[in-house]
């Protein structure tokens, strides 16, 4: 599948080749280690058509599907109805990605997610294989510290956060916001750089109030700001997912021995390539947490046949069965489950990933035979960078210079380097090869005198070695600085493109985002190449008449 890119999208710039992508991404993407994700099927756009669904058929989705429309419509999602029809349908496709409930929606990935979703839904649906697109809340997790902060530029150079976590181990979806919220957006708004921004961001405040939980306030806004092409939102704490998740669960409990085994044997194998392993876990930690007293607690396998949790508790595999068929809300998968629970629930034709999430389903994989739920296809998501009107500007001005914006992502010495040879640097490698020679007469004269001072030599020779490139580098870093105009103009894209040395969309938050450029963002993202090699520049011009609008009064 292939859309047609945008002049910006032409000159995308290479992710593996500018570093910017993980090691296993690019070894997939490159077609090597792909055993590595079997049973699991790793796709490209152009291979839409080989996309399957063996287990929707034998799915009852309809309980589940009534229960999500209920939740949208509350929500506030115009299209609730005809999504959760679709989904009821044992014959329409499901493509599924998820996120954590991040304050402000999330990072901006996390609307390039849930766009890419709705991309391939779309594609497979004019292709005549009905699909529908979902996206999994991750509302049980208890990873605070990566929900309550949030990233707005104007602001300051850092994330402002919601403060310390008060309750590290309370699932944080069904958390309110706290009074934190409020300072929060009233430090973001008196630093807004324009009135249009701050009048989106005031627009949008009613959904970050204190006495709103992270889920309500995530979904509300994804809606908002997605409209009718936002995926249908699937809190992981939905009564009803959970009950359709517990046989899946039940068959975990009963099948530990096999599953711990063969988590280990894929821990084993990365090892054994020399792959760090993204995920950790010691024999016996089970892929599930156990949910008492608002704490989510690992469940560890017993020797003695039971189970004991994390940081207090214990129990029989009898209780625990007990407990699962009694409120199949109080058992919840952890990161390695989570993907098989979520392809047994909807029977997924295709799963859309992060670089971080496709790294840990080489461990995850594991599960879908120990369990025998059908496995997916999954695919990377696309990833984009947004350059404003002046952005824009900046990147014209290096291409006449020939920096073009492969160059200013690239690492900061390989920058230096090709600055560098903009100046006059001959005589560096005239003399290196002067410094050779001489090296090299050395080496015969002491030999022929005496030939035990090799050894002696060969670690003086390293040292000059090594100190002649060190100033080699300082001389290259000297010359790129010289064009002080030129300089800057890479430092500031290179800043706006890397805020704090990450790629933009994993630092701008998603409301900062919408603020700056309102329901234009959302048109950009509902074009984008689902291309996942290369960084899709989304050229952000200046707002007109549309743009001025808060993004969810034209999309919602």
């Amino acid at each position: 599948m292939s859309r047609r890119p945008s002049t910006a999208a032409a000159k995308a710039p290479d992710l593996c080749a500018c570093g910017l992508l993980g090691d296993l991404p690019r070894r997939f993407l490159d077609g090597r280690d792909l055993d590595l994700l079997e049973p699991l099927r790793f796709a490209l756009p152009g291979d839409v058509d080989t996309l399957t669904a063996p287990a929707s058929r034998a799915l009852d989705r309809g309980p589940v599907a009534a229960a999500l429309r209920r939740r949208n419509e509350r929500y506030g999602h115009a299209d609730a109805a005809r999504l959760a029809e679709a989904l009821a349908d044992r014959d329409t496709l499901v493509v599924i990605t998820g996120q954590q409930c991040g304050l402000g929606a999330g990072p901006l990935f996390t609307l390039t997610k849930a766009a890419a979703c709705t991309l391939w839904a779309e594609e497979l649906t004019r292709r005549g294989r009905p699909a529908v697109p979902l996206f999994w809340m991750a509302s049980e997790d208890h990873d605070y510290a990566e929900v309550a902060r949030a990233y707005f530029p104007p602001a300051g150079a850092s994330a402002l956060t919601l403060g310390d976590d008060p309750a590290p181990l309370r699932p944080v979806g069904d958390r309110p916001l706290g009074s934190a919220a409020e300072g929060l957006l009233d430090r973001v708004v008196e630093a807004a750089p324009s009135e249009d921004y701050r009048r989106r961001i005031e627009d949008c405040r009613q959904h970050l109030r204190p006495d709103r939980c992270f889920t309500e306030s995530f979904a509300r806004l994804m809606i908002r700001f997605l409209g009718d092409r936002c995926p249908l939102l699937v809190d992981s704490q939905l009564p009803a997912l959970k009950s359709a998740s517990a046989p899946v669960l039940s068959r975990l409990i009963e099948r530990r021995d096999a599953v711990d085994r063969a988590l280990g044997e894929a821990a084993a194998e990365l090892e054994r390539r020399n792959i760090r392993l993204p995920v950790r876990s010691r024999s016996g930690e089970a892929p599930l947490f156990l949910i008492g007293d608002g704490e989510r607690r690992r469940v560890v396998w017993d020797a003695n046949g039971g189970y004991r949790l994390r940081g207090g508790g214990s129990g029989t595999l009898e209780e625990l069965a007990d407990t699962l068929n009694r409120e199949p809300e109080a058992l919840s998968p952890g990161v390695l489950a989570r993907p098989a629970v979520q392809d047994a629930v909807f029977g997924a034709a295709l799963n859309i990933l992060g670089p971080g999430e496709l790294a840990y389903m080489t461990q995850a994989r594991a599960l879908y035979e120990a369990l025998d739920v059908p496995a997916p296809t999954i695919t990377l998501r696309p990833q984009v960078l947004l350059l404003g009107a002046r952005e824009g500007r900046w990147l014209e001005r290096l291409e006449e210079e020939g920096i073009d914006l492969a160059h200013v992502l690239s690492r900061p010495d390989e920058l230096d380097r090709r600055l560098a040879a903009r100046q006059e640097l001959g005589f560096i490698a005239a003399a290196r090869a002067k410094v050779d020679a001489a090296m090299d007469d050395l080496a015969a004269g002491h030999d022929a005198i005496d030939p035990s001072l090799a050894g002696p030599w060969s670690k003086t020779g390293a040292n000059l070695r090594r100190a002649l490139d060190q100033f080699e580098r300082r001389v290259v870093a000297a010359a790129a600085r010289r064009d002080d105009v030129l300089k800057g103009r890479i430092d500031r894209l290179r800043a706006h493109c890397l805020p704090n040395g990450h790629l933009q969309e994993r630092e701008f938050t998603s409301l900062h985002c919408l603020a700056s450029y309102g329901s234009q963002l959302v048109r950009r993202l509902s074009s984008i190449d689902l291309d996942p090699r290369r960084l899709q520049p989304l050229a952000m011009g200046a707002s007109g008449p549309r743009d001025t609008a808060t993004p969810g009064e034209e999309t919602a």
